[in-house]
């Protein structure tokens, strides 16, 4: 589906920490426009469909016209980016619901972007906007679409569950009922990359989150993100982005 061509017509977009997140009571009457919430940091709450949902850092959901929403309020600070789009009414959505961990560090990008330029003044905001918004939902959509062996689902959940944590391959492993030395093998041949690799690019994507959001020190950050040793975080962190994470600071409040 080309979003683009919809034939959206109001379009809102909001991006930005809240020290705490309003409530929002829709669940008496039907949204008649498309809501996609994601959190970048913290935690928000959703009835959804008469279903209670749970945000995290890098989850999303998308509610469609004629759902029933109602946000709670949340007393600890969110960082989060909210869309709000009026389409025809013919319009039809491949996904909805509770969307895990579909944050990556290119939507990030996408939404610093976006952010900028959703800011500018420009005859062509909306429709400029509305691109930007579509790379977004195609790019959550193929990454909802791919079917991959529940083991390393698994895997994976346990590993952003407890990214701060002092990991261990025994550990994880155990969580999904299997060998360490076979939990390795499975996961390499499905994702092409190993366990502990793929811990390293995780802690660091929560890092860039953390570093864009807060205003911690970056040692601090570091610890949080489940590195003990600042000196391998920020010999990791410029090998993985290409600058160090002050470097990125810096960049990122240009």
């Amino acid at each position: 589906m080309n979003l683009v061509n919809e034939g959206a017509r109001i379009f809102y977009f909001n991006y930005g920490k809240r020290e705490k997140v309003a409530p929002l009571n829709n669940d008496t009457t039907p949204l008649n426009y498309l809501d996609l919430t994601i959190c970048v940091e913290g935690e928000m709450h959703y009835i959804y469909n008469d279903e209670h949902i749970t945000l995290y850092s890098g989850d999303g959901i998308l509610m469609p016209p004629s759902s029933y929403r109602k946000r709670l309020e949340t007393n600890s600070p969110a960082y989060y980016a909210s869309f709000n789009i009026l389409f025809d009414e013919d319009t039809e959505f491949e996904f909805d619901g509770y969307l895990p961990q579909c944050v990556d560090s290119g939507i990030l990008y996408m939404l610093d972007r976006f952010k900028h330029d959703y800011n500018m003044v420009s005859g062509q905001k909306s429709q400029k906007c509305l691109s930007i918004f579509s790379y977004i939902y195609h790019r959550i959509f193929e990454k909802m679409c791919y079917k991959e062996n529940p083991h390393v689902t698994g895997i994976k959940q346990y590993i952003f569950d407890h990214l701060g944590d002092s990991l261990t391959l025994e550990a994880i492993a155990n969580h999904v009922h299997l060998a360490p030395q076979y939990a390795c093998t499975v996961f390499k041949k499905e994702t092409g990359t190993t366990i502990t690799q793929f811990i390293i690019s995780q802690r660091i994507d929560l890092a860039k989150r953390m570093i864009m959001t807060r205003n911690d020190p970056i040692g601090k950050i570091a610890e949080q993100c489940g590195f003990d040793d600042y000196c391998y975080f920020s010999h990791t962190f410029k090998r993985i982005t290409g600058i160090s994470a002050a470097e990125y600071r810096k960049a990122k409040h240009k």
